[in-house]
């Protein structure tokens, strides 16, 4: 049975046991340099040239870059390299409506989550993968975390993905 796993460790380094999903919030704003996106930026350059490049070309109606949507990034580490089997990938989801100002102090979107969650339990299931992510949108994003919790188990635990949650 799939669960929420909590874990003290780096969520930019799942176990090396099958598949796996790196999830994190992106926001719609073409921003990319605080959080847990720094990261993944030291550990790979896909993530972030990918959601540059879907940024710079969303006002093309065929790019699908919008809130609740997600772009999966291959990556390689030494794991995938040594098994080729085995995949990874990271989830770049549009869940978060610009940044985080006095303003805007909560910029996440509940219901692009969700929906960005639903593409992540297909995408999951198709390649009998399991997601790892930090507690995603409960820092720049603003958001609460037992919300979220429970966006996480409607989307994947229900749907019978296995899911970690990595705190450094």
């Amino acid at each position: 049975m799939a669960e929420i796993k909590y874990i003290k460790g780096d969520a930019t380094r799942p176990a090396p046991w099958g598949n796996a999903i790196i999830a994190h919030i992106c926001n719609d704003d073409g921003k990319w340099g605080k959080g847990f996106v720094m990261a993944l930026s030291r550990r790979w350059p896909e993530p972030e040239a990918k959601y540059r490049a879907w940024y710079k070309d969303r006002e093309r109606a065929s790019s699908g870059f919008k809130l609740g949507a997600v772009r999966f990034v291959g990556v390689k580490t030494i794991d995938t390299v040594l098994s080729p089997e085995l995949k990874l990938w990271v989830a770049n989801m549009i869940a978060q409506h610009g940044i985080r100002s006095a303003e805007n102090p909560t910029p996440i979107r509940y219901g692009a989550l969700s929906t960005a969650l639903q593409h992540v339990a297909e995408f999951a299931k198709k390649n009998d993968a399991s997601v790892y992510m930090p507690k995603i949108g409960s820092g720049l994003a603003g958001g609460n975390w037992d919300t979220i919790e429970r966006l996480i188990i409607e989307a994947l635990v229900d749907q019978g993905v296995s899911v970690t949650v990595c705190e450094l």
